[in-house]
């Protein structure tokens, strides 16, 4: 009676085996090329709106105008923003420097 039930057993085993090795059933779709396609989509491209609705030159619009400074302004700035960060106003105040922490 144990064999019997073992053959049972492995015959279906070899079934689902057998199942499981054959390719999935697809449907296979086949396109015909002998049909018009339909047109091609329409592709529009919109220009974004401004604030007041009127477009205008990008540049000038999106960027407030600051006034330039002088090569002097931006060293005193540079000089000033660095005493107050490092505590010197100037790089070769630090070179001159000797170095004793070793």
């Amino acid at each position: 009676e144990i064999d019997r039930r073992l053959e049972k057993k492995l015959k279906i085993t070899q079934k689902e085996s057998r199942k499981s090795k054959s390719p999935p059933k697809v449907p296979i779709v086949i396109q015909d090329d002998s049909l018009p396609a339909g047109p091609p989509p329409q592709i529009r491209i919109l220009k974004r709106p401004t604030t007041n609705g009127v477009l205008s030159n990008p540049n000038s619009a999106s960027r407030p105008a600051f006034p330039v400074k002088s090569l002097a302004q931006r060293e005193a700035e540079y000089a000033e923003a660095r005493k107050r960060i490092l505590g010197s106003a100037s790089p070769e105040e630090e070179q001159e420097k000797p170095i004793l922490d070793r």
